[in-house]
């Protein structure tokens, strides 16, 4: 990095941009605002170059800029703004520097570089096009993908430059990095929008509905109908550990492998087995699913599988029985053997699958609306259909805890039996 002292008579500019930090840092606050406020990288990358060029010009003596992405082998100018130091004509968009040029190095190895002619690594046939005498570059990004540079003028307080420019690259990273875990989100949500049922299923002799509601943008709850055949219907609740984007990633693991398990025509207990054997393989030691799958068959037999989760609750006449054979959450051993358990669907019954979002919710005293409180909510209503039965038992959770932050995703799917049992 070469510095020089500013050229003599120029006393009054100096001053001007003398090293009043705290002043600068408030100045550069709107700056860091409209950064943080941008979705797109580009956007963001632009707004910082022009408010940098166009709003400090006298501050911080930047009279010009450009942003360099990375490709193969290089860096490409695709964005300008304001002038060349002699206003010649320069290189535009699309002008392209050799990544192994030194000085690209050098930025890349110090992240911020002040430099002119006098730098030995200084090339006038890359450097000349540009029209640029004296500048201050800075990199950013996860793999070093961008290169913004400035043109200065021969007085520019170096100091300050390198101050500010070190400060806004911190912000620029921050957003970069938030941009691109907000496209992940993207992603997960399409990825996870396709595992939810996009339309109520269909199975004669029954009503089902179900619906979930995450605590951040994507969860680690969800819930699945598998059509197995015209007659049976899979229908699958998990939770994963955690929150937010690897606990999403985690439960559409869970909805794929029971497909493809259950594609290859592997009975219940078996699919489940083989699934957690996956997990155990291939999860963070402190990562865990549980799971409960059910397949509904049209003459009213329900046969389950409960992998650690809450059980699922079947309501016959005024009674609930706690559906619990199976076994473990996925993922901490894999020599588990599963169970398989049954019960027969009556007319008028309801299976009610949920995640502890909902028997985990606190009141103003952190006392729970637990499972009793689902199950009085259920036998109340029972006269009504499935979907409306999903939005009481949401409503009265809100009700419940209605200033209770949500902790956790909440689900809840609900099978009513609308015809009498066909087992002959």
């Amino acid at each position: 990095m070469v510095l020089h002292r500013p050229p003599a008579g120029i006393s009054m500019v100096k001053q001007r941009r003398k090293n009043d930090y705290w002043g600068l840092y408030r100045q550069l606050e709107k700056t860091i605002r409209e950064i943080e406020e941008s979705t797109q990288t580009g956007r963001a990358l632009s707004i910082f170059l022009e408010s940098l060029v166009n709003q400090y010009h006298e501050s911080l003596g930047i009279q010009g800029g450009r942003i360099y992405r990375r490709e193969a082998g290089y860096y490409e100018l695709e964005t300008m703004v304001g002038r060349c130091q002699d206003g010649a004509e320069r290189a535009g968009p699309g002008y392209r520097i050799p990544s192994s040029y030194p000085m690209i190095r050098d930025l890349r190895e110090r992240r911020l570089l002040i430099s002119d002619r006098s730098n030995p690594h200084f090339d006038p046939a890359i450097e000349g096009p540009l029209k640029v005498e004296t500048f201050a570059a800075i990199v950013v990004g996860a793999d070093d993908d961008w290169i913004i540079s400035f043109t200065l003028a021969p007085d520019a307080n170096r100091e300050t430059v390198l101050y500010s420019l070190s400060t806004v690259r911190h912000v620029i990273n921050s957003q970069l990095r938030l941009i691109g875990a907000e496209m992940d989100i993207a992603q997960v949500r399409a990825i996870q929008s396709n595992l939810f049922p996009r339309k109520v299923p269909r199975l004669e002799g029954y009503d089902i509905f179900g619906r979930s509601k995450p605590m951040e943008a994507v969860g680690g709850d969800v819930f699945s109908f598998i059509p197995l055949a015209h007659t049976t219907l899979g229908i699958l609740v998990a939770d994963s550990s955690g929150h937010g984007l690897p606990a999403a990633l985690q439960a559409r693991d869970v909805v794929t492998g029971m497909r493809m398990g259950l594609a290859d025509e592997f009975k219940l207990v078996r699919t489940v087995e083989k699934l957690n054997r996956v997990f155990h393989e291939t999860s963070l030691s402190s990562k865990f699913v549980s799971l409960f799958y059910g397949e509904a068959e049209r003459n009213g037999n329900f046969l389950y599988c409960n992998a650690g989760h809450v059980p699922t609750l079947h309501l016959h006449d005024d009674t609930f029985t706690v559906l619990r054979k199976g076994g473990p959450v996925l993922g901490p051993s894999p020599d588990v053997r599963y169970a398989r358990g049954y019960v027969l669907m009556q007319r008028d019954d309801f299976l009610v699958f949920y995640t502890d979002g909902i028997t985990e919710a606190h009141d103003g005293q952190e006392e729970e609306f637990g499972r009793e409180r689902l199950m009085q909510v259920v036998r109340e209503n029972r006269n009504v259909g499935a979907r409306e039965m999903v939005e009481i038992i949401f409503a009265a959770v809100e009700r419940f805890a209605p200033d209770d932050p949500l902790r956790d995703d909440r689900t809840v799917v609900i099978v009513k039996r609308l015809t009498d049992p066909d087992v002959t």
